[in-house]
C-alpha cells in the first residue's frame, strides 16, 4: 500500500475511534413520571451517580455492559443491566404507601418500613381512626403479636410478645420510657388516642439502643408535633352503653419555623358489674383529666420539641357489706398523678452528621386511701391500720445522647450514651426508698453491601454499680428479589430486676405480692427470620409475611402464685418460647385489608405449650359519599395463664378457653370533612368471661374463669375540625 492510502487507513481508523470515544451511555429511570436523586451503583468499575431532575444519567467510557442496582427511598430495589452507547430506560416499582412511610424509632437512620432492618409494624393515626380507639389500649387490642391479661383490681393490662412481657416490654412516649409499673404492668387506658401520629411496634430485644427491659421489644408511641399543619382545630366527644363518657380537643398552630400544639380531655367510666353484687364492681370506675402541650422549631439544621404530659385519674373501689348486719363497707379510692416532661434537641447537618440530646423527667404517683364507710349514714373515715394507706412514687431522669455519621453512601456510624435514674418510695419499699442507675455507652455499625444492609451494635453498662455483659445486636436485610426481602437478626438478652420485683411488699384485700432481693439478672438470646413478599395487581398493592422467633433465657423473672392471693417474683429457671406470625396486607385507595395469625410456644422446662391467634383487620371507604366501614376482629384459639405449685416448687401452665372479639364501625364525613360521625359495636359476640381448666390465679379469688370484657358496646363517636 501507498504512503497516501497508509494515511488515509489510518485516519479513517483515528475518526472511528474518535467517534467511538465519544459515544456516551445514558440511564433515564421511571415509574409513573422521572424519578430524580436515584442512586445508581455499577458493581464492575465500583461507581455510583445520581440521576437529576428528568431522572436522566449519562455514563462515560463504559466499555461494557455493566450490572448495576437501583437505589430510592420508597421504591422497590432493582438490579439491571446498562449497555454501553445505548438510551437505557429503567423502571422502578413504587412501594405501597404504608412501606413508605419512616421508621421513626429506627435511631440509626430514617429509613422507610421496607427498608429499615428493623421488624416494625407501624399503626397509624388513620387506624386508631378506624376503631375509634379512644386509647393505646384499645387500639393494640387487635394486633395478633399481642397476648394480653387484664388486672380488674389494678385496671392494669398485661401485654406480651414472643411470649415475654411486663419488664421486657419497652413502652415509650416519643422515645421517653413509662414509669410506674404495678406488678410489672402499665395502665395504657391511661394513654388517650387524641394527637397521636402513629404507634411503632418493634419485635425483638432492642437492648443494645433502649437498655434494660426491651428483651422482648418495644412499643414507641409517636405525638403530633404540629408541623404538618398550618393550623387546626379538633374537638371531639364518645359516649358508650357500658358507661364511658370522654370529650377532648387539640389545636395547633404552626407560624414560620414554630410550631405549637395542645391537647387536653375528659375519659370517664362510671364501672361495671358482672354479678349481681350490690355495691361494688368488677371493673372499677375511672375518671382521668389530662393535657398535653407540645412546642416545635425546626430550622435548616436544628430540630427542637419541648413538651409536656399531665395526667389526673381516681378510681373507687367499693367493697361489699360486712356480715353480720351489713351496715358497714371498706371503699378505697386510688389517685394517680403522671407528669412526663422531654427536651429533645436535634442537629442534623443535611450531608454526614446527625445528633439527638434527649432530657426527660418522669413522675408518676399512686395514692391509695381505704375508708370504713356507715351505710346507713354514709359517713366515711380513714382506716388507722397503715396496711390500707398507702402513696407509692415513682421517679425517673435521664439523658440520651445520640450521634449519626455517614461515612459514606453504604456505611453509618451510630455512637451513643445513657444515663438514667429511677427512683421508687414508698411504704411498701424496704427502707422506704430504692433506686436503680443506670449509665453505658453503646455503638452501631452499618454498612450496605450492594442492595443488603448489615448492622451490628454493642452496648455496656454500669448498673447499680455492676458492670453488665456486653450487649450484641446484628440485624440484617437482604433483598432477594425485587420484591422478596429477607430479614434476620440476632440479639443478646438481658435484664436486671425491676425496683419492685426486688423490694415490693404489697398487701391489701386482692394481693399479697412480696419482693426478692436475691433474683438474679436474666441473661438470653434471641433469634428471629423474617420474609416479606411484596404484591401488586394493576391498583392493588400488598405484602405477605411471615415471620419466624426462637427465645432462650436463663433465670426468668415472674410473678408466682403461692396461693389465690399471695405471690412472689422469683427465678424459675430457663424459658424458652418459639412460634411466628404470617400476615397478609392487601390495599388500594379505598381498601385496605390485612389478616394476621400469630402461634406462640412457651416452655418453662415442661416442654413447649402454644397458643394461637387469628386477626382480621378490613377498612373500605366510599369516596363519592365519604363513607368508610371497618370490621376488627380476634380469635383466641388456646392461651395459659401461670400458676405456681408451692408443693412441687414448679410453675404450671393453666389452658384457658377459646373465644373471639369482633368489633365493627360504619363513619361518614361531612362538610369537606370537617365533621365526622362514626357508631358501632364493640364485641358484637357479647364475650365476658372465659373457663379455664383449674382453679383462677391471683386475681380471680379462686374463680375458674377470668373477666376479659364488659359485654357488648354499642358506641357513637363525634369529631369536629374547623380548619380542615
Amino acid at each position: 500500500m501507498s504512503k497516501s492510502g497508509l494515511f488515509i487507513a489510518s485516519l479513517l481508523c483515528w475518526c472511528a475511534f474518535g467517534l467511538r470515544a465519544q459515544e456516551h451511555t445514558s440511564v433515564y429511570v421511571q415509574s409513573d413520571g422521572p424519578i430524580q436523586e436515584v442512586e445508581i451503583f455499577l458493581s464492575q468499575s465500583n461507581r455510583s451517580f445520581n440521576t437529576d431532575k428528568n431522572g436522566r444519567v449519562s455514563i462515560e467510557d463504559l466499555a461494557s455492559p455493566e450490572v448495576a442496582w437501583f437505589y430510592k427511598l420508597g421504591f422497590a430495589y432493582k438490579l439491571d443491566t446498562i449497555y454501553p452507547g445505548k438510551d437505557n430506560v429503567v423502571r422502578l416499582h413504587k412501594l405501597q404507601q404504608i412501606l413508605d412511610e419512616v421508621v421513626i424509632s429506627d435511631l440509626q437512620s430514617t429509613a422507610s418500613l421496607s427498608e429499615s432492618v428493623l421488624q416494625v409494624r407501624k399503626i397509624s393515626s388513620e387506624q386508631i381512626e378506624a376503631q375509634s380507639a379512644q386509647n393505646i389500649e384499645q387500639a393494640l387490642s387487635h394486633q395478633a403479636m399481642f397476648r394480653s391479661n387484664r388486672d380488674n383490681a389494678l385496671q392494669m393490662n398485661s401485654m406480651k410478645i414472643m411470649g415475654l412481657g411486663g419488664e421486657n416490654l419497652k413502652i415509650l412516649v416519643d422515645g421517653v420510657p413509662m414509669i410506674g409499673r404495678m406488678l410489672g404492668n402499665l395502665d395504657l387506658s391511661e394513654v388517650s388516642s387524641n394527637s397521636i401520629e402513629a404507634v411503632e411496634i418493634i419485635e425483638g430485644p432492642m437492648s443494645v439502643i433502649y437498655g434494660s427491659n426491651a428483651l422482648a421489644g418495644a412499643v414507641n408511641i409517636v405525638t403530633s408535633s404540629g408541623l404538618n399543619k398550618k393550623r387546626s382545630l379538633k374537638a371531639h366527644s364518645y359516649l358508650d352503653g357500658n358507661g364511658t363518657y370522654n370529650f377532648g380537643g387539640a389545636a395547633e398552630h404552626a407560624f414560620g419555623k414554630n410550631a405549637v400544639s395542645l391537647s387536653a380531655g375528659r375519659n370517664f367510666f362510671e364501672g361495671w358489674n358482672a354479678g349481681e353484687r350490690s355495691r361494688g364492681w368488677t371493673w372499677l370506675p375511672k375518671e382521668q383529666y389530662y393535657a398535653n402541650l407540645k412546642l416545635s422549631r425546626q430550622s435548616k439544621h436544628w430540630n427542637l420539641n419541648l413538651s409536656s404530659r399531665l395526667s389526673d385519674s381516681y378510681l373507687l373501689d367499693r367493697g361489699e357489706p360486712i356480715l353480720p348486719y351489713g351496715e358497714q363497707a371498706i371503699d378505697r379510692e386510688f389517685t394517680r398523678l403522671r407528669a412526663d416532661q422531654l427536651l429533645s434537641v436535634e442537629y442534623d447537618s443535611r450531608k454526614k452528621l446527625n445528633a439527638r440530646l434527649m432530657l426527660h423527667k418522669n413522675h408518676f404517683r399512686q395514692i391509695k386511701n381505704s375508708f370504713s364507710k356507715d351505710l346507713t349514714t354514709l359517713n366515711q373515715q380513714l382506716i388507722s391500720d397503715p396496711a390500707e394507706q398507702d402513696t407509692q412514687r415513682f421517679n425517673a431522669e435521664g439523658m440520651k445522647l445520640i450521634s449519626n455519621y455517614q461515612y459514606s453512601k453504604k456505611t453509618r456510624f451510630l455512637l451513643g450514651v445513657d444515663a438514667n435514674q429511677e427512683s421508687l418510695t414508698g411504704a411498701r419499699i424496704s427502707e422506704g426508698i430504692q433506686k436503680n442507675t443506670e449509665l453505658a455507652s453503646y455503638a452501631s455499625y452499618e454498612q450496605r453491601i450492594k442492595t443488603s444492609t448489615l448492622r451490628i451494635g454493642l452496648r455496656k453498662g454500669l448498673m447499680n454499680e455492676n458492670w453488665t455483659p456486653w450487649i450484641l445486636a446484628i440485624q440484617g436485610r437482604i433483598p432477594i428479589t425485587d420484591n422478596l426481602i429477607l430479614r434476620a437478626s440476632y440479639g443478646r438478652a438481658y435484664r436486671i430486676a425491676s425496683i419492685k420485683e426486688s423490694y415490693l411488699n404489697f398487701i391489701d384485700s386482692n394481693h399479697e405480692v412480696y419482693g426478692n432481693s436475691e433474683l438474679k439478672p436474666e441473661d438470653g438470646d434471641s433469634y428471629q427470620v423474617k420474609f416479606t413478599q411484596l404484591l401488586k395487581h394493576g391498583k392493588y398493592q400488598g405484602s405477605l409475611d411471615a415471620n419466624f422467633f426462637y427465645n432462650d433465657i436463663s433465670n426468668k423473672i415472674e410473678l408466682v402464685t403461692l396461693s389465690p392471693l399471695e405471690a412472689t417474683y422469683q427465678n424459675i429457671g430457663n424459658f424458652k418460647s418459639q412460634g411466628m406470625t404470617l400476615a397478609y396486607h392487601w390495599s388500594s385507595n379505598a381498601l385496605d385489608w390485612r389478616l394476621d395469625y400469630n402461634i406462640i410456644g412457651v416452655d418453662y422446662g415442661n416442654g413447649l405449650e402454644y397458643s394461637n391467634r387469628l386477626s382480621n383487620q378490613l377498612m373500605y371507604k366510599l369516596k363519592k359519599t365519604q363513607t368508610s366501614f371497618s370490621v376488627f376482629g380476634s380469635m383466641f384459639f388456646r392461651q395459659y395463664i401461670s400458676l405456681y405449685n408451692s408443693e412441687t416448687g414448679e410453675l404450671e401452665r393453666i389452658p384457658q378457653a377459646s373465644y373471639s372479639m369482633l368489633d365493627a364501625q360504619v363513619a361518614q364525613s361531612f362538610f369537606k370533612k370537617r365533621l365526622k360521625l362514626s357508631a358501632g359495636v364493640r364485641n358484637i359476640l357479647d364475650v365476658t368471661q372465659v373457663l379455664q381448666s383449674n382453679a383462677g390465679a391471683t386475681h380471680d379469688g379462686g374463680n375458674a374463669s377470668s373477666f376479659i370484657s364488659n359485654g357488648r358496646n354499642y358506641f357513637i363517636n363525634a369529631s369536629i375540625d374547623l380548619f380542615k
